[in-house]
């Protein structure tokens, strides 16, 4: 299982512990994506600047559709350009069942993605909650088909 984490917040008002969660994170940049294991640390760093980002679980049509509109290679080439898109499923397969990072399959660990189309749902200033995308969001698959 996998955890998309989607950076929401620019750099004013973070706190220099949550900059450096953001570098372990690989989250330098607003609108980055990145997915990770779901493990104890991980939850760890990921609550420690949930006011700046939003995460949850992915399925395997997500990380699909993320490499399929926004992956890159190493070398900074479209994954879509270099595999074909039965190789992509079957990847995106490989990377959902494993804890190995994307840097292991030569793809960057990141995905810059564009502001949601339709804009944020409630605004993007209010956690998941009330009607905002921060935290913990469910509906994160919704979110990345609408950035990718």
């Amino acid at each position: 299982m996998r955890i998309a984490v989607i950076r929401l917040k620019g750099k004013r008002g973070i706190t220099p512990k949550v900059k450096a969660t953001f570098v372990s994170l690989n989250l330098n940049r607003l609108h980055t994506c990145t997915l990770l294991p779901d493990t104890e640390s991980v939850r760890g760093m990921v609550q420690a600047c949930k006011d700046s980002v939003s995460f949850g679980p992915v399925d395997d049509s997500t990380i699909e559709l993320l490499l399929l509109r926004r992956g890159l290679t190493r070398d900074g080439k479209k994954l879509s350009a270099s595999m074909k898109p039965e190789a992509i499923a079957k990847l995106a397969k490989e990377i959902s069942a494993s804890d190995k990072s994307l840097s292991d399959h030569a793809i960057l660990p990141f995905f810059f993605l564009a502001p949601p189309r339709g804009g944020f749902e409630g605004g993007s200033k209010k956690s998941y909650a009330p009607s905002g995308p921060l935290g913990k969001n469910p509906k994160i698959g919704e979110l990345l088909a609408a950035m990718a």
